[in-house]
């Protein structure tokens, strides 16, 4: 989880270059996720963001997918419900990058 969209993001920049996910708070402590998608503007193509939110879901939902989140996750969730979110962003990724190899699916989910 990020915990620090400004003082993190602005210090590792080259950090999104391995990095396919990114999973965070809809708020917080020194910004919003709104604050990282600005300093991800320009890795959209490369980066999938997941929020986390526990406002009205309608309306971050909208605001959120406006700016480039691959999805906006009500909390708290089921446990099932972020392993879905998160192998379809993996996947995602994966379908636009025609060199790299696609994740191993299975190694995303614990076994029953």
């Amino acid at each position: 989880m990020v915990e620090s969209a400004i003082e993190r993001w602005s210090l590792e920049v080259g950090w999104c270059a391995t990095h396919s996910l990114i999973l965070c708070e809809a708020k917080l402590p020194d910004g919003t996720y709104q604050d990282v998608m600005r300093l991800l503007a320009h890795k959209l193509g490369r980066v999938r963001v997941i929020v986390m939110s526990e406002s009205d879901l309608e309306e971050c939902y909208s605001e959120a997918i406006e700016m480039g989140v691959f999805d906006v996750i009500a909390t708290p969730c089921r446990r099932t419900d972020v392993q879905w979110i998160i192998m379809h962003a993996v996947q995602d990724h994966a379908q636009r990058q025609p060199t790299a190899e696609a994740p191993a699916l299975e190694n995303l989910v614990d076994s029953p």
